[in-house]
């Protein structure tokens, strides 16, 4: 079996990259690691980046299947309304709009297939460290769950909290969520 850890960037500030809170948010996620690893990707946006190297690791790779989008995106105007009114987060939301559902799913499945990708390129029993980004992170984590609920996974995936992937084969063997311990 291989294991493809994916996380959550940190906060970030003003600009693209992380704010101070998010530097030392990092650090601290730091005990949800599981090195050592055999590869070491991020999303190209800066903050994915800062947050890879406030983990404490230098070399890695920038893929672009790993960078933000709105799984939801199609639907966004509708998704942000009903979330709004009925005070939820957007990706609640999308289990009440049919359209942004489905949506939703295929998404997650375009990111799963990058996991498995990075999980090919692994030895067995090997280990892979992702830094990505919120939504799309459930979406994918969720085909590993039955039923496909946000319930299933404890709710959003908060900053540098993550999703183990558990890959044997070609196939999704099962997820293992893992959340920072509130302070």
């Amino acid at each position: 079996m291989k294991h493809v850890e994916v996380y959550r960037h940190s906060k970030r500030g003003d600009g693209k990259g992380l704010s101070e809170e998010g530097r030392e948010l990092a650090r601290r996620a730091r005990s949800l690691l599981a090195p050592p690893y055999d590869l070491c990707v991020s999303s190209p946006k800066e903050r994915a980046r800062e947050t890879m190297e406030e983990f404490g690791f230098e070399r890695y790779e920038v893929d672009e299947a790993f960078t933000a989008v709105n799984p939801w995106e199609p639907f966004d105007a509708e998704v942000s309304k009903l979330a709004k009114d009925r005070g939820i987060i957007p990706l609640a939301a999308c289990w009440e709009i049919p359209e942004a559902l489905s949506y939703l799913k295929l998404q997650g499945e375009t990111f799963l297939g990058a996991v498995k990708r990075v999980a090919r390129r692994l030895p067995e029993q090997g280990r892979a460290l992702v830094v990505s980004h919120g939504g799309i992170l459930e979406a994918a984590a969720l085909h590993g769950c039955s039923p496909y609920e946000l319930s299933e996974i404890g709710g959003e995936v908060g900053f540098c909290e993550g999703v183990v992937f558990k890959i044997e084969g070609e196939h999704l063997a099962g997820i293992q969520v893992r959340r920072l311990p509130r302070s």
